[in-house]
């Protein structure tokens, strides 16, 4: 059958370049993606400057990034060729390098000579290949991105040391890359504007995910087919909305499919070809197993290995407890209440003195004098710092005011307040601090080696190859002539800040203790990492002059005036305004110039505020904030603690939500969140 796609039939390939054109196996099936590229590219291609030349594939690890890129190759009938891009990747890497050429005698140290050595880039841009460019969001250097920019020109050229050479008219750019993985940074803003046509490479249907695994393995079993893939896609999104780094892609699903077909009991196998390539991390294992089990999942595969289905007749059995509804682990006696508040549409405010006790989770972890290990705050009790504080506050109510004009809150009453510790609040803080600490010590230690060089500058020099030439070596017999660039070490990106809901209905059932467990554990992780963070609280309708009550307990802005001991004045009070806070803290992140911005709301019901905040008015607001700043770059986590978490989760969205059922576990759910996103 005549290829429909090929851009240049009466083009002649060399041998060589034809043993390069990627050849589809019989297992390959057509995505709709594939279609529709090919149709762009073909039918654009002879239009001068409306020709798409550089093609985009961002998304998961195992989506078919690379299975499209080589794909593309077939269907176009163009060589293909392949870089994959490295964190101190520089331009000799993409230009090519000049290398000194030993003489055959050793003896013989006159007549050296140096040879130019394209690099895989130049050859394709050259000849007119197909060019996978594998993950440039780790390149440190931008002067590396800036090359590549030039090379990404319809008309582009690239510098040689011995030559200029011009873009072939075949040459075709097929960038991938993956989406906020560990080393990637966002992809430029240049490289990205280059683009002519983007993809994003999400997982399939799992009817088409179906049809591919039994391509390539040959199983021929459609409920097994579709219930492994809805368990893929269940993973997907649960290791998503919880921070784990992990991915459950395609590669998972069809190496699990096919371990089962070859004797491998279905749960057994699903550990070792899915849940381990996820993490390993025994708390992140429990939270992917509670999703499984509140879906039913865990039961049906339990069902195919009694039905001995393609396995070698062993029976594995498995014990399942617990649901996303219920305790992280049976054994703790102390069970949260089987009846909890509910924040209705007419909620008065009224809450109860019951808390959970958090007697399981003390820890005698203490300094060598026996007193708990915590960070300081330096404090000066003068006249000048009491000014410092009034004028801080005074600018932080001008800064909120400002930031919701023009919104729906404009003319809502809001007041910022500055909280203020008692010797009571010391007290409580540092019995807390002591129960967590031992957690985010342990959190810290794994996390501080990634961020322990964080600037540097320096020259490698005497370098057979490198960027920059030392003519002052000439003299030298080592033949390292050059030096290189040392590409800048990671620096902590990040900013946080927490929103808690100060709400009435938090005072019940141990919402509140959870809250400033949490609170006190995030600072005391941040303050470790040197994270700027803010952890703000909020209520509404305190008084008809003050509509919407916000409490900035935290402000990386003044970090001299925050006093840590104030996260013990969290209380419950009101209504909520979720919306209003959502947005002000999100403008205060816009400010922050990390990178990473996390936004981390902590709530037990729906919004209410009087007189009309409520229902789907309120809904509909939360949803614009935080779509509006979701395109800004905000990252937004919300962690429901009461039983309106179908709501919640609607409004953030699956990949946005954790389902906090057990609220001991909150403290260090939120760190361990933070952690991945260094």
């Amino acid at each position: 059958m005549e290829n429909q796609w090929l851009l240049s039939p009466t083009r002649q390939l060399t041998e060589v370049e034809r043993s390069l054109v990627w050849q589809k196996p019989v297992t390959h099936i057509e995505s709709d993606a594939e279609r529709r590229i090919c149709s762009e590219v073909k039918r654009n291609w002879t239009r001068g400057e409306m020709k798409i030349t550089n093609i985009l594939l961002e998304g998961d690890a195992g989506s078919g990034k690379t299975q499209l890129a080589k794909a593309l190759s077939a269907d176009f009938g163009l060589p293909y060729a392949k870089v994959t891009c490295f964190a101190d990747m520089d331009k000799s890497d993409v230009l090519g390098s000049i290398l000194p050429m030993l003489p055959e005698d050793e003896n013989n140290t006159k007549g050296i000579t140096y040879k130019y050595y394209p690099s895989e880039i130049v050859r394709a841009f050259e000849n007119g290949w197909l060019l996978e460019i594998q993950e440039p969001t780790v390149i440190r250097d931008a002067a590396v991105l800036m090359a590549l920019n030039s090379a990404l020109e319809a008309d582009g050229s690239i510098n040689l040391p011995t030559r200029i050479v011009h873009r072939h008219p075949d040459f075709i750019a097929v960038i991938t890359t993956n989406r906020g993985y560990n080393g990637c940074r966002p992809l430029n803003e240049a490289l990205r504007d280059r683009v002519q046509h983007s993809e994003k490479m999400d997982l399939p249907p799992i009817e088409v995910m179906s049809t591919r695994a039994a391509a390539k393995t040959g199983c021929t079993d459609e409920e097994l087919l579709l219930t492994f893939a809805r368990v893929i896609v269940l993973l997907d999104q649960t290791a998503k909305a919880n921070a784990i780094k992990g991915v459950a892609g395609m590669r998972s699903y069809f190496f699990w499919v096919d371990a089962v077909l070859q004797g491998s009991e279905a749960v057994d196998a699903l550990y070792h070809k899915v849940i381990y390539k996820i993490t390993t991390d025994p708390d992140e294992i429990v939270i992917l197993e509670q999703a499984l089990s509140k879906h039913g999942v865990l039961s049906e595969l339990e069902e195919m290995s009694e039905r001995q289905i393609n396995t070698n007749g062993q029976v594995m059995e498995i014990h399942t407890e617990g649901t996303m509804e219920t305790e992280f682990f049976n054994t703790i006696p102390d069970d949260i209440p089987a009846v909890v508040l509910r924040k209705s549409a007419d909620n008065e405010g009224h809450s109860n003195d019951d808390a959970e006790t958090a007697a399981d989770t003390q820890s005698s972890d203490h300094g060598e004098d026996g007193d708990p290990i915590y960070h300081e705050l330096q404090q000066k009790n003068n006249v000048e710092l009491e000014q410092q504080r009034r004028n801080f506050r005074k600018h932080l109510n001008r800064q909120a005011r400002e930031m919701v004009k023009g919104s729906p809150h404009e003319n809502v009453n809001l007041i910022v307040h500055r909280p203020e510790a008692t010797i009571a609040h010391h007290r409580e803080y540092h019995q807390i601090a002591s129960m967590l600490m031992p957690i985010i010590r342990e959190l810290v230690r794994k996390t501080l080696p990634l961020l322990e060089h964080e600037v540097s500058a320096e020259f490698a020099k005497s370098r057979l190859y490198g960027t920059k030439f030392h003519a002052e070596k000439l003299a030298s017999p080592d033949f390292h002539y050059y030096s290189q660039k040392c590409p800048p070490d990671e620096e902590p990106s990040l900013a946080v800040a927490l929103r808690i809901d100060e709400s009435a209905s938090m005072s019940a059932f141990g919402r509140l203790d959870a809250a400033k467990q949490a609170a006190v554990a995030v600072y005391e992780f941040c303050e470790s990492c040197k994270i700027p963070m803010l952890i703000y609280g909020d209520t509404a309708d305190r008084s008809s002059l003050e509509q919407m009550s916000l409490y900035s307990y935290i402000d990386y802005e003044n970090p001299a005036l925050n006093d840590k001991y104030c996260l013990m004045a969290i209380q419950g009070h009101s209504n909520n305004r979720d919306g209003m806070a959502l947005r002000i803290l999100a403008e205060k992140l816009m400010k922050a110039s990390q990178n990473a911005k996390l936004l981390i709301s902590v709530s037990d019901g729906q919004p209410k505020a009087m007189p009309n905040y409520t229902g789907e008015t309120a809904i509909s607001d939360m949803r614009e904030v935080i779509q509006e700043y979701k395109r800004k770059g905000i990252v937004f986590l919300a962690a429901a603690i009461g039983q309106d978490k179908e709501t919640i989760c609607d409004i953030y969205g699956q990949e946005h939500f954790l389902d906090i059922t057990d609220l001991r576990q909150l403290p260090a759910r939120l760190v361990q969140v933070i952690a991945k996103y260094l």
